[in-house]
C-alpha cells in the first residue's frame, strides 16, 4: 500500500513540475525603440519586433513597419467641446486610428450640465432645437471616407422635422424650429489621420457642441 502512495506523490509531482514552463525557455522578440527601429535598413518582409515605446509588436510590410492588432477595435474614446470655427486636434491616443466614429446631441453644449435650455418657453429659436448626430470618419488607403447623419426637431412643437446628411462631413448638427426650416448648421470634417490621433475642421459654426469620438486602431 505504501510503494501504491509514493507511485501515486511521484506522479502527481511529474505531471506539475512537466506544466511549469520556465519562463527562460519562452521564445523572445527584439525589442528597441521607434528611433532605432526606424533607423534599421535591409530589412525583410515579415520580419518582427517588439516596439518599446509604443508597447506593441510590428511587423515589416510593404508599407514599412506596421502593428500586428485587430483592426476596428475600439481603442480610444474621448469628448471634443466644439466651441468655434476652426481646427481642432485630438493626440495622445499613442496609436494611429484607421476610423473615428461620433455622436453628438444639438444644444449640449458642455460637459457638465444639469439644467433646461436657459430659453423662454416655446421658443422657437436655435437655442429650442434638439437632435442627435452619428458619423464617421475612415482611412481608405490614404483616402478619407466620411458620412454623418442628423434628425431633430424643436421644443416649441414638431410640424416638421429637421433632417441633414453629408458624405463630406463626420460631424453635422442643422437646427431647425418647430416646422423643420433650417436656423443654422455646425458640420466639420476630418482632414488627416496622425501619428497618435486625428485632425478635424469645423468649417461652418453656429453653437456649441459636445462630441462624443470613439477611435479605432
Amino acid at each position: 500500500m505504501r510503494i501504491v502512495i509514493v507511485i501515486v506523490i511521484l506522479v502527481l509531482c511529474s505531471a506539475f513540475a512537466k506544466a511549469q514552463i520556465d519562463p527562460n525557455s519562452l521564445l523572445g522578440l527584439p525589442k528597441y525603440s521607434t528611433i532605432e527601429i526606424n533607423s534599421i535598413t535591409g530589412v525583410q518582409l515579415g520580419a518582427l519586433v517588439y516596439d518599446s515605446d509604443l508597447n506593441r509588436v510590428l511587423e515589416y510590410t510593404d508599407d514599412g513597419w506596421e502593428e500586428i492588432l485587430v483592426s476596428g477595435s475600439v481603442e480610444s474614446v474621448g469628448v471634443v467641446e466644439i466651441n468655434a470655427a476652426g481646427n481642432f486636434t485630438i493626440s495622445g491616443l499613442n496609436f494611429t486610428p484607421s476610423s473615428v466614429t461620433f455622436h453628438a446631441y444639438a444644444n449640449v453644449e458642455s460637459t457638465n450640465l444639469n439644467s433646461d435650455n436657459g430659453t423662454r418657453d416655446n421658443e422657437t429659436g436655435i437655442g429650442n432645437s434638439f437632435g442627435s448626430m452619428t458619423g464617421f470618419a475612415r482611412d481608405d488607403n490614404g483616402t478619407i471616407a466620411q458620412q454623418v447623419i442628423y434628425v431633430g426637431g424643436s421644443g416649441n412643437s414638431i410640424n416638421d422635422i429637421s433632417r441633414f446628411a453629408s458624405s463630406n462631413h463626420c460631424i453635422g448638427v442643422r437646427y431647425g424650429n418647430q416646422n423643420g426650416i433650417s436656423l443654422g448648421l455646425l458640420t466639420a470634417r476630418v482632414t488627416s489621420f496622425t501619428a497618435d490621433g486625428f485632425i478635424i475642421n469645423v468649417d461652418n459654426y453656429i453653437d456649441g457642441l459636445v462630441v462624443i469620438y470613439e477611435a479605432h486602431r
